[in-house]
């Protein structure tokens, strides 16, 4: 049975916040945006992934060398996820919409995304990245803003897997970007507000965090120190 679009992005913005706020021991974990090997996303963290395991399926094609759907049938989400150097994304989204939600046509006013910087994902030797829908304006806004300055700033340990922050999750959300030395937005305060009454947690630790990752963005090592 086919869904609308609109549902897609609502299951996967609902499927990533759901599975952030499942506590795994102490602590609330945040989902993978960017992995080195499958099998980081199927095993770890084990606790939740032993209470909701994963189905996955290459895609495209019969191997998972350039990518595979994501599938976790109680949480009832499917992600896809490519390799980030693939130029061919969107019409391979596309295709993940026809097969997995019976749309075939992907109407106008959505953007296929990397929920992590492709360029820095390459940049960490990373193999995968999830892929998302959003809208337009939130897309280039991150991608001119934080996600600009945090690739450029070459700071990350190679390898190691990486979960959504702050800042992504305002772009899951459909929140553009914050940008450096300026007041937060009404909508991004709106957004914190939620966010921090869902987590329980002080607003005031959140919108700390993303202005730390902010500064972190910014940051540039000096050649040679």
């Amino acid at each position: 049975m086919s869904v609308t679009v609109d549902e897609v992005q609502r299951r996967e913005r609902d499927g990533l916040l759901g599975e952030y706020l499942i506590p795994v021991g102490i602590l609330q974990i945040p989902p993978y945006v960017a992995i080195s090997a499958i099998v980081d996303l199927t095993t770890t963290p084990s606790n939740l992934r032993a209470m909701y395991p994963l189905a996955i399926e290459p895609f495209p094609g019969n191997e998972t060398t350039k990518g595979f759907v994501q599938h976790c049938p109680s949480l009832n989400y499917k992600f896809l996820w490519l390799r980030p150097e693939d130029d061919d994304y969107k019409a391979k989204y596309e295709a993940f919409l026809e097969r997995h939600h019976g749309i075939n046509t992907m109407p106008s006013g959505y953007d296929v995304d990397h929920l992590f910087n492709r360029a820095r994902a390459i940049n960490l030797g990373l193999s995968y990245v999830r892929m998302v829908l959003l809208g337009p304006g939130e897309n280039r806004s991150h991608g001119a803003g934080y996600e600009k300055s945090r690739t450029a700033g070459h700071i990350g340990t190679p390898g190691n897997q990486r979960g959504i922050d702050e800042i992504m999750l305002l772009k899951l959300c459909g929140i553009r970007s914050p940008r450096k030395n300026r007041p937060l937005s009404p909508e991004t305060l709106t957004h914190i507000r939620r966010i921090a009454a869902l987590f329980s947690i002080p607003p005031l630790e959140i919108e700390r965090n993303i202005r730390e990752l902010m500064e972190v963005a910014a940051f540039r090592p000096h050649d040679g120190d």
